[in-house]
């Protein structure tokens, strides 16, 4: 008979230190989506702008329809699913930044007010509405701007901004 060596008072790997906030993640059954919950579609976090659910067949479950639209990009997905099945649902942060600058290759510099940290490390994406006034406004040079940075599944867009005066 062989032993294995085994170290008790070394710690053994957990949860906690494999834990990706950026994929941040927990399961539900899709039965209990409802319209605007947001979901996992595709490997993309979507808001779901309808959820139809059916009653139970002859010979199967109650089954579930939804319409979503991808936070990012707005592309629509549809998807049909029992409601009994497992379905991805993705934590969604918001955080409000002031905008320090903006340079020439579409990077923002923000300020986050409560740490007093500076991250630059948002590229803009000059094809959004949003960020096509953001940058109109930054231009004018009338105060402060204040943008709105929603996250979710280890990506990152500003979403809305106010002027602060």
């Amino acid at each position: 008979m062989t032993s294995l060596d085994f170290n008790f008072a070394e710690p053994i790997a957990s949860y906690e230190d494999s834990h990706d906030d950026d994929m941040d993640m927990s399961p539900e059954e899709v039965g209990s989506i409802k319209k605007s919950d947001y979901v996992v579609l595709n490997g993309r976090p979507a808001k779901v702008v309808e959820a139809t659910h059916s009653a139970p067949g002859k010979h199967g479950h109650s089954k579930v329809h939804m319409v979503a639209i991808d936070i990012f990009t707005s592309r629509r997905y549809e998807d049909i699913s029992p409601s009994d099945r497992i379905i991805q649902v993705p934590h969604i942060t918001k955080k409000d930044y002031l905008i320090v600058q903006i340079d020439r290759d579409g990077y923002i510099t923000l300020l986050d007010e409560v740490t007093c940290k500076i991250r630059s490390d948002m590229k803009l994406n000059k094809e959004s509405d949003v960020i096509r006034r953001l940058l109109d406004k930054h231009k004018s040079g009338n105060g402060q701007i204040k943008v709105t940075v929603l996250k979710a599944l280890g990506e990152e867009q500003i979403i809305a901004f106010k002027d602060i005066a």
